[in-house]
């Protein structure tokens, strides 16, 4: 189930707002916090029917894991000096990780015969296997205190804004909400904005040009695809992963602003970056974060000179590819960017500085829209036929209708994505009296479009849901 499924906003969005709203209610009239309880158990629950909906039968899983973490958490907070406790229960965790994710591709690709189909992950595997490492870690540096009861770690570790695709939380963010929360009316508020944002962004940009980006991508492993159209195809999917993952990321926020917290921002118009150092700063910043704290620092960072650094970069970029799925485009596509980071650090980095915008950008562009080709491809051949045309100039006639059925959205998205933050601010959730009533009725109102669409058309890919 996605949050932009008909499923999910007629029948368990109700359900959910419903016993919120019964929950605040009560709170109120007792003027106490001591419903917390019910209410964090209330949360769980939807959260677990959230999860059986997409994915029962690995909802035990999810369960057993939690329940693994919680009294891992306890162990490592009791022993603080037992290195060998904290490597085990993270070995745990990306045991389980490795086995359903990367084992198969393995073992596939040494003996083909064995394994004729990738079998399918449990939903999130990739997100919950980071919360868990986070949370323990934490605990380990002395960062957080364990969890006080099973039941408010599995509502943190289940939480179903984030937990079949992100953004990654970190305890700490929602451990005081998760024992203080009350009602507050203007983050509910501003919390139905979000998700009502991030539902059009998905549905009335990413899903229209979905369209062209497939038809461009099939078209290039057919042997069919022009200069023009893989110019249109790389476009249309460089607009649709954008406003489908950080559609999906302000839906997320907006639910969990709904139940009482407040959730870290996930994008911050990457597409306007500079440099694709900046590109990762603001682009699914919850990852690149995750990534820098436990990983690339823990390695040395650039602590220990310009080679090591370079070694540093290029790991966690290989396994931020990795991480993204168990094929080698992914990996190459984590490469690339950790070979530009390099480049930007060597000399290409000061070069951009004397730069105008408009040329830093353009770079930028360039060099992300590269790599989304090797994101989007179904495997290596049909990438490197891809950029091949890419590059090759012809006149060959474009796909007129594609063309003119995505211009609309793709130029709005464009504009969207590159017009700065002082031009068109956007309120967060740490600061949810920056919202508006008018930015709401425009929301509510394409909104209704958005209902449309989704009643009318069987077609709602989310790019992010399979990681």
């Amino acid at each position: 189930m996605v949050f932009s499924s008909i499923s999910f906003i007629f029948i368990l969005l109700p359900l959910f707002l419903t016993g919120e709203a019964l929950l605040r209610l009560f709170h109120l009239a007792e003027k106490t916090v001591f419903n917390l309880p019910l209410r964090n158990a209330f949360l769980l629950a939807v959260s677990l029917l959230f999860y059986i909906w997409g994915e029962a039968s690995d909802v035990l899983l999810l369960v057993f894991l939690g329940y693994i973490n919680y009294y891992a958490g306890k162990f490592i907070y009791n022993n603080p000096q037992s290195h060998k406790a904290i490597y085990c229960f993270i070995g745990l965790n990306l045991a389980v990780l490795f086995g359903f994710k990367y084992a198969p591709w393995l073992i596939s690709a040494i003996f083909p015969s064995l394994i004729s189909k990738q079998p399918s992950l449990p939903l999130g595997i990739s997100f919950f296997t980071f919360h868990a490492i986070s949370y323990l870690l934490d605990i380990w540096r002395g960062q957080i205190r364990p969890s006080k009861n099973p039941v408010d770690f599995l509502t943190y570790f289940c939480m179903f804004p984030h937990l079949v695709a992100g953004p990654i939380v970190r305890y700490a963010s929602v451990e005081n909400d998760l024992a203080r929360r009350g009602p507050h009316a203007a983050l509910f508020s501003y919390g139905m904005y979000r998700f009502l944002l991030g539902l059009n962004k998905k549905v009335l940009i990413a899903n229209s040009v979905s369209y062209i980006a497939d038809a461009a991508f099939t078209l290039a492993a057919q042997g069919e695809l022009h200069f023009l159209d893989a110019w249109i195809g790389i476009t249309a999917y460089t607009i649709q992963i954008y406003f489908d993952f950080s559609g999906y990321s302000d839906m997320a926020i907006g639910l969990a602003a709904m139940a009482g917290f407040h959730f870290e921002e996930n994008f911050r118009r990457p597409y306007s970056s500079a440099s694709i150092r900046e590109f990762w700063h603001r682009w699914h910043i919850s990852l690149s974060s995750w990534l820098r704290d436990y990983l690339y620092i823990p390695l040395g960072g650039s602590r220990n000179g310009t080679l090591a650094t370079y070694r540093n970069q290029l790991i966690v970029f290989f396994l931020c590819g990795l991480w993204h799925g168990a094929d080698m485009t992914f990996i190459i596509w984590g490469l690339w960017h950790g070979l530009f980071l390099i480049l930007e650090r060597i000399k290409l980095g000061a070069w951009l500085t004397r730069l105008p915008a408009p040329l830093t950008r353009s770079y930028t562009m360039l060099v992300v829209m590269i790599g989304w080709v090797f994101f989007r491809a179904d495997n290596m051949a049909v990438a490197e036929t891809y950029l091949q045309i890419l590059f090759t100039p012809s006149l060959e006639p474009v796909m007129l209708s594609y063309y003119a059925f995505s211009m609309c959205p793709m130029g709005i998205a464009i504009l969207l994505c590159l017009v700065p933050d002082r031009v068109f601010p956007a309120p967060t959730s740490r600061e949810p009296e920056q919202f508006t009533i008018k930015w709401y009725l425009i929301q509510v109102a394409l909104a209704a479009i958005s209902m449309a669409m989704l009643i009318s058309s069987s077609r709602n890919p989310f790019i992010y849901f399979n990681f």
